[in-house]
């Protein structure tokens, strides 16, 4: 009898399946479940990853709202499809989402939610290449927080265009945006927006080729990485002082470096940031001579490119593959791979 109190307080509560239960469609008293009800529920499987339980919750619930006429449910129902989309990759379905939840939170009047709706509108276009789109969503998401007098989402906008104009050669217009929101947050004590700010902020440098000015940066932003325990960012920024200490001649700092970056991606369970791991360790060995790890490792970079089908980066893997080949003197090996390239390249266009 208690075990069967418990399973219907929770159906009840909307939160059968975090305790491992089935999760029921029908509320306790068989009325049909309300919007608010159906994106809890969606929630639920959100969190677990389940992206096709979650979607037609959140559709159901899209649904509730727009017949009751709530229109800030119905821009939180779109919002929650838009992050299931984007989690997935599916940036351009995830962005027509949120651009409908910017027109909606505009017409409310509410600062705070239109920015941040602008802000998803910004990532969403910059994963897809749309730097234009994504310059003017962050612009203007900074605008609002500035006008709600919200110094963390201000920061966050000025974060994410100056590394959008730096990653565009616009670097010292990102710098300026970066420094002051790397000033901004060094007041709040804000740990969090300090270490995206001074990667971003290094990374300008690495572009003008002043690796000396970048790497007290990166430094800076390790100690609060590890401190916060961001395994994300501190494998980042391990990556990019491996470059630097190989740059600067110091192999063993390099390569300790590397391989602890890799190890974090692995954790996190990132193929992609893997293989660029295992590509720089497998440069760093190069480096160093040894020609037969060196192959070792960029044919395990190679490997993780192929099973993420990105055609660019397995070509350059294989060119990469060349030249170990072509140092170790095996000219028709060295000429094969080489082909591999060129064919992987073209049927990328």
């Amino acid at each position: 009898m208690l075990a069967l109190s418990l399973c219907t307080i929770l159906l009840a509560a909307g939160l059968a399946s975090a305790a491992g239960l089935p999760v029921s469609d029908r509320a306790p008293a068989s009325r049909a479940l309300d919007g608010q009800e159906l994106l809890r529920i969606g929630d639920l499987h959100a969190i677990q990853n389940h992206f096709q339980e979650a979607m037609p919750y959140y559709q159901r619930a899209l649904a509730a709202f727009r017949s009751a006429g709530n229109r800030r449910g119905e821009a939180t129902a779109l919002g929650s499809m838009a992050d299931l989309l984007e989690r997935q990759g599916r940036y351009e379905e995830a962005g027509l989402l949120l651009r409908e939840v910017v027109t909606i939170r505009a017409a409310m009047a509410d600062p705070l939610a239109h920015g941040r709706a602008l802000l998803g509108v910004g990532r969403v276009s910059e994963a897809s290449g749309q730097w234009a789109m994504a310059q003017r969503a962050y612009e203007q998401a900074e605008a609002l927080f500035q006008q709600a007098g919200d110094r963390v989402g201000r920061g966050e906008a000025r974060i994410r265009l100056g590394r959008l104009l730096t990653g565009q050669d616009l670097v010292v217009e990102g710098r300026v945006l970066l420094q002051a929101a790397l000033a901004d947050a060094r007041e709040r004590a804000d740990r969090g927006q300090q270490v995206p700010a001074l990667s971003a902020i290094g990374d300008g440098y690495l572009r003008e080729g002043a690796g000396a000015a970048a790497r007290p940066l990166f430094e800076e932003g390790l100690a609060l990485a590890e401190a916060q325990q961001d395994l994300r960012a501190e494998a980042g920024l391990r990556a990019r002082l491996a470059g630097l200490a190989g740059e600067g001649g110091r192999p063993g700092e390099s390569m300790a470096m590397a391989r602890r970056a890799l190890a974090l991606y692995q954790t996190l369970k990132d193929r992609g940031l893997e293989a660029e791991t295992w590509a720089l360790i497998g440069s760093l060995s190069l480096a160093e001579g040894n020609f037969v790890l060196a192959a070792e490792q960029h044919e395990r970079a190679l490997t993780l490119y192929q099973a993420l089908r990105d055609q660019n980066k397995e070509a350059a893997s294989l060119v990469n593959l060349a030249l170990i080949y072509e140092a170790q003197g095996l000219r028709q090996d060295a000429t094969e791979t080489q082909h591999k390239a060129i064919l992987l390249l073209q049927s990328a266009r």
